[in-house]
């Protein structure tokens, strides 16, 4: 594939930076996917969505992943962030794309992984033919609760956490707050595309039940798809290559 920096501004004049990968075979109009990160994480989510854009690449899609704002190389500051400002940062992309040349619009998928999925559900744009959830977060508030109580949640002032990578992540009551503005399960239940959920068995970070929530709310054709013995980032080669085998298989049929 053909790798590409891409950079953008968000509505809050923030540059969000991403990249654009291209298949080999030359064509004028390619489907293409976007790739939607989780919480704390960056565009290449620890190089699952390089595996995963490699792969599309090689059967034919166009590929965009971006930093949300405050996250990787993207301006902003992540800990005044919300689900709202993230929903806002990826429409932005979806617009970006689709103005794109190359991008066949009637060929739009949208891949999110974990906190990721709330935002691609949020975003609930028209223009997106199909979804693929990774690691599916039905009920993010509790999730990514879950993840500060162990370390300090205060959803009235500043909530503190440390990831899987060292990093110290810090989130204001904003954050919090405006999760009551949204309810998935009824959200999911407006959209009429088709959804593939790929979940691992053992998801220690969202349970296997987010993912069930969003798959009874939402609407045919979809697929419920559990990776066995997977934790949340399907780790292990056999699990990532399973995964992606799903993923690709579905968006070739509804896109291709």
């Amino acid at each position: 594939m053909k790798e590409k920096k891409i950079e953008i501004l968000n509505g809050f004049q923030e540059k969000l930076r991403g990249l654009e990968d291209l298949p080999e075979a030359v064509l004028n109009k390619y489907p293409a996917v976007i790739l939607a990160h989780g919480f704390g994480a960056e565009k290449t989510e620890q190089g699952m969505f390089d595996e995963i854009a490699e792969n599309l690449t090689e059967n034919g899609f166009l590929v965009y992943r971006f930093d949300f704002s405050g996250r990787g190389e993207s301006e902003g500051d992540y800990s005044k962030t919300s689900l709202t400002k993230l929903i806002k940062d990826l429409r932005a992309i979806v617009d970006f794309v689709k103005k794109q040349s190359r991008v066949d619009v009637d060929k739009l998928a949208l891949v999110g992984m974990s906190f990721g999925t709330s935002v691609a559900i949020g975003v609930n744009a028209p223009e997106i033919k199909s979804y693929v959830l990774l690691g599916s977060v039905a009920n993010p508030y509790e999730v990514l609760k879950n993840l500060f109580k162990q370390y300090t949640f205060n959803p009235e002032g500043e909530s503190f956490r440390i990831s899987s990578l060292g990093e110290h992540l810090k989130m204001g009551p904003q954050f919090w707050k405006d999760f009551s503005n949204y309810n998935f399960p009824k959200i999911i239940s407006e959209i009429q595309k088709p959804i593939c959920f790929i979940h691992g068995e053992k998801d220690s970070a969202a349970p296997l039940s987010e993912a069930k929530i969003f798959y009874q709310n939402a609407n045919e054709p979809k697929k419920l798809v559990v990776i066995k013995n997977s934790d949340h980032s399907f780790d292990e080669p056999n699990e990532r290559s399973e995964m992606i085998k799903e993923l690709t298989a579905w968006l070739k049929k509804y896109l291709k």
